[in-house]
């Protein structure tokens, strides 16, 4: 048995027994490792979100938290686009009248935003990010599930949003989350509802649909 392994039964017990004795014929070391992501899983999705409305004065927490993950983007995004990863205090005025802004905050302090704006009978989360140091932790999916019930609510029939297929952390969450890919295409993104986006759209964005 690998240590990874045993340590594992040690601090975790019977959920880590019953993990391994049904893998006897896997590697343990790999054994070892899948238990401690999935016991990391259970422990971190427990920590819940106080997520609330944004303050016109906390925009300044919402750019920080933009900025924050701004050069993950870099390898791929265009140029032009990174200005809006790599925003200033005019941007928290400008985007705080035309959608509304959420901060979620574990044990008070604030790890993520998400944001929704109406688009006809669909909510468009144009903002879903979390501290760079934060990620992994199972916020993301709870700032999803606050725009959704926040759709709902609006008598929504789904959400939109648009994310580059390289950014495969997000793009992955959302997928899971349940949205599927709609279109792909510069063309097919603008398209969309009559060219609505347009305002929004960054080269290369796919757009995803989630519908209730």
């Amino acid at each position: 048995m690998s240590t990874t392994a045993a340590r594992l039964l040690r601090e975790h017990g019977n959920v880590a027994k019953i993990f391994l004795e049904g893998s006897m014929m896997q590697n343990q070391t790999e054994i070892g490792e899948r238990l401690h992501r999935r016991i990391g899983k259970r422990t971190t999705t427990q920590r819940r979100l106080d997520i609330q409305p944004a303050k016109r004065h906390e925009m300044v927490i919402a750019a920080n938290i933009l900025r924050s993950s701004a050069e993950w983007y870099r390898p791929f995004l265009h140029e032009k686009d990174m200005a809006q990863h790599e925003v200033d205090e005019s941007w928290g005025e400008k985007e705080f009248s035309r959608r509304q802004f959420y901060i979620g905050r574990s044990e008070g302090a604030p790890v993520g935003i998400v944001s929704t704006q109406s688009v006809g009978d669909m909510t468009y989360i144009g903002y879903i990010y979390v501290y760079d140091h934060q990620t992994g932790k199972g916020f993301g999916p709870q700032l999803l599930k606050h725009a959704r019930d926040v759709a709902w609510q609006e008598g929504k029939r789904g959400m939109v949003l648009i994310a580059h297929p390289k950014a495969f952390w997000a793009t992955r969450s959302y997928r899971r989350f349940g949205f599927e890919c709609i279109a792909t295409t510069r063309a097919q993104v603008l398209d969309w509802r009559g060219g609505w986006l347009k305002p929004y759209y960054e080269e290369g964005f796919e757009l995803y649909q989630y519908l209730f």
